[in-house]
């Protein structure tokens, strides 16, 4: 191992499951128990099928508090809407964010976008979601939303022709528009990576970091394979991750970021610090007065 370079905790495979009115997902990770070893991060779905009846019924009106989830899109299309009235669609290439806050209802609706880059039908739906826990003092702020168009996510090219988005985070003096409302020090890429290519990524001490390979393979540091569908969970020492292509062309997505460290109560949608917490979350489901604003912030996060 190179002195400095990240070591690797987990290697994890995920499971599918059915979740929202019947999409079939793989959850790469997610849950109580695997938070202590993913914190920042709560839960990493990837959602993709060419048959509609897996994503179709989508993800009716459900309630969020606590959480904040970053959705990507690579193939197809969701379209979404939320309780204070606010609707939209991501298309390919896009990411949308939400930090639910103090409560908040949405729907999630993949469809497929009937054509794909050869202007051919295509019904292959294709993306993440990607949930993020909100730091104690945070979880009862004003919901907060983000919209980045695929066009105004910048590219960092490597020497060896590899290829970034970069959605949070910065590479050399390429920096991504995505700004969380929670000092964790995201970062959040996606990683193009060829045969034989080697990207170095560096100043990531003290942070978790995952990778997840969802078509390819590649080596990382120096020794460990990476094949399609598995996950790779570094500890938080060292700032260095290397990593090699192994395939004609890999894809995976990076996230990192700075742990919060804290308890965590967790019932479904809901993410919050104490048992008591989580009660009165329950219980405002229950009166009617789960969500508390109805007036989120929206325009000074919506990227163009």
């Amino acid at each position: 191992m190179v002195k400095g370079t990240k070591n690797t905790e987990a290697e994890i495979s995920g499971h599918y499951t059915m979740d929202g009115a019947g999409v079939r997902l793989l959850r790469v990770f997610g849950g109580p128990s695997s938070f202590k070893y993913t914190d920042p991060f709560l839960l990493l779905d990837y959602f993709g099928s060419s048959i509609p009846s897996e994503y179709e019924k989508g993800f009716p009106w459900h309630p969020h508090r606590g959480i904040e989830t970053i959705t990507y899109q690579i193939k197809g299309r969701t379209d979404h809407e939320d309780s204070n009235g606010n609707k939209g669609t991501i298309f390919p290439g896009d990411v949308q964010d939400m930090s639910s806050g103090s409560g908040i209802f949405h729907e999630e609706m993949p469809s497929y976008f009937e054509r794909d880059k050869n202007n051919e039908f295509s019904r292959s739906v294709l993306g993440l979601q990607l949930w993020i826990n909100t730091p104690a003092d945070r979880k009862m702020k004003t919901p907060q939303y983000a919209y980045n168009k695929g066009s105004s996510i910048p590219e960092y090219r490597t020497d060896s022709g590899s290829r970034i988005r970069i959605f949070a985070g910065t590479i050399d003096d390429v920096t991504g528009p995505f700004r969380s409302p929670y000092d964790l020090g995201l970062n959040y890429f996606h990683i193009r990576i060829g045969e034989g290519e080697k990207i170095e990524l560096n100043e990531m001490e003290g942070k978790r970091a995952i990778i997840f390979n969802f078509s390819g393979n590649v080596k990382v540091q120096n020794d460990t394979e990476v094949v399609e569908k598995k996950a790779l969970i570094f500890d938080r020492d060292g700032g260095r991750i290397i990593m090699e292509g192994r395939a004609k062309e890999s894809d995976l997505i990076l996230v990192a970021g700075n742990p919060t460290d804290e308890p965590i109560e967790w019932y479904g949608p809901v993410v919050m610090n104490t048992r008591e917490q989580l009660n009165e979350a329950i219980s405002d489901l229950r009166k009617g007065t789960f969500v508390r604003e109805k007036a989120p912030l929206i325009c000074s996060r919506v990227k163009n």
